[in-house]
């Protein structure tokens, strides 16, 4: 819920107080280790700017970690030695408030690349520009480039890299790299990790540190006097192959070497000139190019979604994998049709991230230039249009799941957009402007055209890559992890805001919101989420998360925007109105307060009129929006104001163990606060009802009861609740009467789900029975009391797959991996 880049001024070089303490302690040593520092300027500084796809940061010769001032010569030299040919090492840092000179490790934000490795094996790399600006005018010079992608990724994982290697710590550095033929390259055997800025290979070769006794390869650009900028083109690792996948990254050191009067060859670098080293990192999300558990990857760190690089389309079949419509997709100028990438075929990536099954698909686009753009390297600009365009199977089985319309198969007809690209439905679909889900040549085509606009990250400086996850339990609060929302600015000791510019849409496709259908958010959050009134349909409710402040420090007070489309079906099921109705009779709320929101129709994905409502501005944490009508007070005496209303209490269904049941069979619902249910009824025929719980109670469809897509009323000491299309009635099958020579015993059914924080096993027709299951490796056992019975555990961690096996009288009937909600 995966981009704007802020070019931060040069800060004033400021000596900390323990850096201070540290020279007047060094003024009471003795003279030799004061002519020893001499060639080291002190403090150094650098007029230089560096940034990453576009985003600066500041550059100082100390970072701050848990109080303590950390400074070093680059390339493994000593900053109190003799400082022949020794560089300070400048840093790339953040400062905020309290927090001074935080070190910063940048994100990538470009394309991936599948890179086909010399076994014909394949690899995925994040692109990546650096730039270094406002270099001296007055001299020629050479430019180096130096790097490591061994650093934090991979099997040999070491905390420093190979050019900062300092004999006698093998377990914590790499070995320095001397000879150019020995530079590292992508897994193809013959791609260099940093190339020019077009790509091309740059010149290698060897540079000697701290007179020549320490030889590091690296490669370099030569550049003339008048050269004011250089930019580097990088390769950032996504190998997810080590249980510490979650340090993904590519460290780079940069050296200036001005001529000085002399030829660029090194002989001269001399830290009180303009020559100036300088080091930062890049980090990249853990690729996962199969389900953790699957064959070769069960020792693999605990993850819960696939990656996979989408393929672009040439008349696809039915049943053909997903792919990108590629001629529809890019990053566009305002207008929606001039592009501003490199071309409908060279010019971006889509990526597809996807985890769930047939109840509840979720599926992420993000598309990203693989080619730079502009001075914003490979991040997407701010402002512009993003267009992405993917074309979904309608048969035949992806992801471990099957595709089609009918029960427990992935129908993308169902699909249910939020995205941090802005569009507004009630305008009119156009290149720049469009949110659509189409059926064409049976296949089905999701098309998010929109405005990119600037979100925050709030990210842990222990991983690096955004981990937001936000929901909204039962008693109506945003629960907010990784997301930055209560950040007293934009660092701290454990966390750092990164501003970007996603050009993503998240889609969930399941037939318990089958009545959501087309509909969408837009709201450039950090993270979002539907509330459990959305399912229910007693209101239109949803949470976004992110931190209040940008990574320049400036507040995100007014950034916050969102555009809803609530779908006819929605507005009719759950409400008995229609779009133009609820225009002109529904409010919008933030955290249970009244906020000013417009209302007005516009077409939803699916072609449905759908209600449209808008909020222009908010700030950020983790606010909880509704969308619900106005309560109108019964014949008041006066005109007044319409009363804030309060969080609904009642009853909230959310699953059905059987969704297409046929008259006389049970049906388990579950949800939250079902205790205080008393009755349900099935096209105002009352329905059997047991086993009421807090988190659930069993109905049996009633005879009388005619097939089809069926409300459900339940009344409850808090009113009426329709929960809208929850189930689908069919007709029961009615053998043709026959001599019966012995009676014909139904077969049983078992069946495994999740919800609630539970696991759910669910037996039918195996009254008197043992039932044993294994759910995680934990066994459990007992016997079946009744013809129908669930029976739940509590799981340890929601948001995880797991692995259940269910047995009748030792034999085994299920086996089926069971995602934890």
């Amino acid at each position: 819920m995966s981009i704007l880049c802020y070019k931060f001024p040069m800060k004033s070089l400021r000596i900390p107080a323990i850096l201070a303490s540290g020279i007047l302690l060094l003024a009471a040593l003795p003279q030799l280790d004061l002519q020893a520092k001499a060639d080291f300027a002190s403090p150094k500084s650098t007029s230089m700017t560096i940034s990453v796809d576009g985003t600066a940061s500041d550059l100082t010769p100390t970072w701050i970690d848990s109080g303590v001032a950390k400074e070093a010569a680059f390339g493994g030299g000593d900053i109190g030695g003799a400082g022949t040919k020794e560089l300070t090492t400048m840093y790339t840092t953040k400062s905020s408030g309290a927090t001074s000179r935080a070190l910063l490790r940048n994100m990538a934000q470009g394309g991936v690349e599948e890179i086909t490795c010399s076994d014909n094996s394949k690899a995925y790399y994040q692109r990546s520009q650096v730039t270094l600006g406002n270099l001296p005018t007055d001299a020629e010079k050479r430019v180096w480039a130096f790097y490591d992608g061994n650093v934090g990724s991979g099997s040999g994982i070491k905390e420093v890299p190979h050019f900062n290697h300092v004999a006698g710590d093998p377990d914590i550095e790499n070995a320095r790299i001397t000879a150019t033929a020995n530079l590292t390259k992508l897994c193809d055997g013959s791609t260099l990790f940093v190339v020019k800025a077009d790509d091309s290979a740059a010149d290698t070769g060897t540079l000697g540190l701290g007179d020549n006794a320490r030889t590091t390869a690296g490669v370099y650009q030569d550049l003339g006097s008048s050269a004011a900028s250089v930019s580097f083109n990088v390769y950032v690792p996504m190998n997810a192959m080590n249980s510490n996948a979650s340090t993904i990254q590519l460290a780079i050191g940069f050296v200036v070497d001005m001529t000085d009067g002399d030829s660029v060859d090194g002989s001269t670098l001399d830290d009180q000139t303009a020559d100036v080293a300088i080091e930062t990192t890049i980090y990249a999300k853990p690729w996962w190019a199969t389900a953790h558990g699957e064959a070769g990857h069960g020792s693999h760190p605990e993850h819960d979604e696939v990656h996979q690089i989408l393929p672009a389309c040439s008349s696809p079949a039915a049943n053909a994998a997903p792919c990108v419509i590629q001629a529809d997709s890019g990053v566009f100028d305002t207008d929606g049709t001039t592009r501003l990438d490199a071309g409908a075929t060279t010019g971006t990536s889509v990526v597809l991230t996807w985890l769930g099954d047939a109840e509840n698909f979720e599926a992420r686009l993000d598309l990203a230039p693989i080619s730079p753009i502009s001075t914003g390297g490979f991040s997407v600009p701010a402002d512009k249009v993003s267009r992405i365009s993917v074309s979904w199977p309608t048969s035949g089985t992806h992801y471990g799941a099957a595709f089609g319309s009918g029960d427990d198969q992935v129908n993308f007809l169902l699909a249910v957009a939020d995205t941090p690209v802005l569009v507004n439905p009630a305008s009119s679909a156009s290149d720049a402007n469009k949110w659509s889900v189409t059926e064409s040549s049976s296949r089905i085509i999701t098309t998010l055209n929109g405005t990119t606009r600037s979100t925050s990250s709030g990210i842990s400086r222990d991983t690096w890559w955004p981990q937001c996850n936000v929901g909204i339990n039962d008693a109506n609060v945003v629960t907010a992890d990784k997301c930055g929302e209560d950040m007293s600015g934009s660092v701290t000791a454990t966390e750092m805001v990164f501003s970007s510019v996603p050009a993503t849409v998240n889609l969930m496709v399941s037939p318990n919101a089958s009545s959501l259908a087309g509909g969408l958010v837009s709201t450039n959050g950090q993270g979002f989420a539907f509330g459990p009134e959305t399912y229910a349909g007693t209101s239109f409710q949803f949470a976004v998360a992110g931190p209040s402040y940008t990574s320049a420090g400036a507040s995100r007070s007014t950034d916050g925007f969102y555009y809803v489309c609530v779908p006819a079906t929605y507005l009719a099921g759950g409400f008995d109105t229609t779009a133009a109705d609820a225009a002109a009779n529904w409010q919008g709320t933030r955290d249970g307060a009244a906020a000013t929101t417009s209302f007005t129709t516009g077409t939803c994905g699916i072609g449905d009129t759908g209600l449209v409502a808008s909020l222009p501005q908010f700030g950020y944490s983790k606010p909880l929006f509704r969308l619900l009508p106005v309560e109108v007070a019964a014949a008041p005496a006066a005109p007044a104001a319409p009363a804030a209303p309060q969080p609904y209490m009642g009853p909230i269904p959310t699953g059905y163990s059987d969704r297409s049941p046929a008259v006389g069979d049970p049906v388990v619902v579950s949800g939250f606060r079902l205790s205080t249910v008393t009755s349900c009824t099935i096209d105002g025929i009352e329905a059997q009802i047991s086993s009421v719980s807090a988190t659930g109670f069993t109905i049996v469809v009633p005879a009388g009861v005619e097939p089809g897509l069926k409300n459900l009323v339940i009344s409850s000491a808090y009113g009426r609740l329709i929960a809208q299309g929850a189930i689908t009635v069919t007709e029961k099958v009615v053998p043709v009467a026959e001599p019966v020579v012995e009676p014909v015993v139904a077969t049983g059914k078992v069946n495994a789900g999740s919800f609630l924080g539970y696991v759910a096993i669910y037996a039918k027709g195996h009254k008197g029975s043992t039932l044993s299951w294994k759910i995680a490796g934990k066994w459990f056992k007992t016997t079946i009391t009744d013809e129908y019975k669930v029976y739940q555990r509590k799981t340890v961690a929601v948001g995880m797959d797991v692995n259940v096996d269910v047995y009748i009288d030792g034999v085994k009937q299920l086996s089926k991996v069971v995602a934890t909600r």
